[in-house]
């Protein structure tokens, strides 16, 4: 690769242009230092000679000017006393028959300088000698009825060339642009050899043509990625979610036409969220994503009647540190309102059919016609009301009907309540029942507690095998109250653990019977929800399944 000896030039051109700018700052500053001083040691001169100034302004100019000449014969300045016209009465270094060759003074800077504030500072080339001079003047007298005039003036020393520094700054700008040569050389050689990899090109080539294959291999993949942005955009656009990306300072860089539907016209992008945005509910979220890094949920009222459930999540972006999803979950409610009040009216429609079949069944029981055909009539039955029963409960607790009676209890005593309730049928299945913990309190309603209680225990016996077990857990813990329901059963299979608690969904157990009615466990759920606690479940399957009940702190224990 051929030497490139521009950049080394340029690098010792600038490294003497450096250094010389360095070496007449510095020459500049010693200037204006001495300068200081000079002024600073006559002002100290003029001062000395103030007291002296009003006599000798009254004395004969011939006198005044030898005993001027007289006080300054030590000092290396000119001492000049001006009176309050602006004649020349005295001068230390012009003789008394050519004062008035001196003109007028009223007009130097320093003077009408004096004259307005009693002290005047100027530095010009002087008339007499043509050096630069230094002049510092004061007022005789009041400011306000000045006597005259008192000035004295040093000469500057002419400028010298600092040779030495500029010596210095040449060596300086040789050793750089060498410098400079040998690392431009080595580093042109590097970039070459990482260049080489975006490039066919040897790495012995020219940098130039090295570069330029990488910038087209460059601009090949900003075009391949600039095409799926605009892919992701597009896509973005026909969701029927709003989408709104933010960047860390909560600017809009990105909204969907759903979002700007869902949240007004003022969200565009280049736009402070805050400012397009008139919701408190979701700028708080936002405002909390963007400190924390977590996900936040809330919910707005949309235009017209628009039900809007927000998602806010943080992402791991150079530029984008936030998404809002926006989704308008009208039709889900009115859904589900519907569906509510189907599962309402099949519960009510039950009751007439099964009492009939039930009354039916205890004529025939009676009768004693088909005994068998008629027990499984009962059975049927039976099974029926008690589906009927939980459907109706299901709606009541679902759609907000449902009285709670909170109350101070024992958690520990319902349990016992209820394990000594089932504990007949868990003989019959084979399976032993027991209450572990200290006995902990809580405000809940008691009848509610009790039946989650029992449905979870039922299940524990259902799904268990003879010598099996079902233990009930109580414990205070940080939070609140815990229950654990655990058995040592049969089990749930993974893939299904996650849907037990959907209404009518049922474990697919080839040999576990004909099961319940696959609401009891959203029951359970709708139940704990409406307790203000929650419900998890876990299970293995061919080792059992526990059940925890968490429920908000309620009365300590006494």
């Amino acid at each position: 690769m051929r030497r490139r000896s521009s950049p080394a030039l340029l690098v010792g051109v600038g490294a003497l242009s450096v250094a010389l700018a360095g070496v007449i700052a510095v020459e500049r500053a010693d200037r204006r230092a001495a300068r200081a001083a000079e002024e600073a040691g006559l002002r100290t001169v003029v001062e000395a000679l103030l007291p002296r100034a009003s006599e000798l302004l009254e004395s004969p100019s011939g006198g005044a000017d030898l005993e001027l000449r007289r006080l300054t014969a030590t000092m290396a300045v000119r001492a000049t006393l001006i009176t309050v016209d602006g004649r020349v009465h005295a001068d230390s270094w012009t003789p008394p028959g050519l004062l008035g060759r001196l003109g007028n003074q009223l007009a130097r800077p320093e003077v009408a300088a004096a004259r307005r504030s009693g002290v005047g500072v100027a530095r010009r080339r002087s008339e007499a000698t043509g050096r630069r001079t230094t002049y510092v003047a004061l007022v005789v007298g009041p400011v306000e009825h000045p006597l005259g005039f008192l000035r004295v003036a040093g000469e500057e020393p002419p400028p010298s060339w600092p040779w030495g520094g500029i010596g210095m700054a040449l060596v300086v700008a040789v050793v750089a642009g060498w410098l400079a040569g040998s690392w431009t050389d080595r580093h042109h050689a590097a970039v070459a050899r990482r260049l080489a990899a975006w490039s066919d090109l040897p790495p012995t080539s020219e940098l130039e043509a090295i570069a330029a294959d990488a910038d087209r291999r460059f601009r090949a993949t900003r075009d391949a990625l600039s095409s799926e942005v605009e892919a992701t955009r597009a896509a973005l656009e026909r969701v029927a979610e709003g989408v709104v990306l933010l960047d860390r300072e909560g600017v809009v860089r990105f909204a969907n036409p759903a979002a700007v539907h869902l949240m007004g016209s003022t969200l565009t992008a280049g736009r402070p969220l805050i400012e397009a945005v008139r919701a408190p509910e979701v700028l708080a979220a936002v405002e909390e994503v963007l400190a924390s890094g977590e996900t936040r949920h809330t919910g707005l009222a949309g235009p017209g009647d628009a039900e809007i459930v927000v998602r806010v999540c943080a992402l791991d972006h150079p530029v984008l540190a936030a998404v809002v999803v926006l989704h308008d979950v009208r039709e889900e409610r009115q859904l589900e309102r519907a569906r509510r009040a189907l599962v309402a009216d099949l519960a009510h429609e039950l009751r007439t059919p099964l009492t009939v079949l039930s009354g039916l069944a205890e004529e025939l029981g009676e009768a004693g016609t088909h005994a068998e055909m008629t027990a499984t009539l009962g059975r049927q039955v039976r099974r029926l009301r008690t589906f009927a029963e939980e459907l109706e409960e299901l709606a009541r607790i679902e759609s907000g009907q449902l009285a709670l009676h909170p109350e101070a209890l024992d958690v520990d005593t319902v349990a016992r309540h209820v394990i000594a309730e089932l504990r007949p049928t868990a003989e019959r299945a084979g399976v032993a029942l027991a209450v572990e913990g200290a006995p902990v309190r809580l405000s809940a309603d008691p009848v509610r507690v009790a039946q989650v209680l029992t449905n979870l225990v039922d299940n524990g016996i259902r799904y268990n095998r003879a010598g099996g077990r079902v233990t009930v857990r109580t414990a205070r813990t940080e939070g609140g109250v815990r229950i654990d329901v655990e058995d040592d059963g049969i089990g749930i299979p993974p893939g299904e653990v996650g849907l037990v608690f959907q209404r009518f969904y049922r474990v697919r157990r080839p040999s576990a019977g004909e099961g319940g009615s696959g609401l009891g466990l959203a029951i359970v759920k709708h139940l704990i929800r409406a307790l203000g606690g929650t419900v998890n479940l876990a299970s293995r399957e061919g080792e059992g399944t526990t059940v925890t009940l968490l429920f908000p702190a309620g009365d300590r224990p006494s």
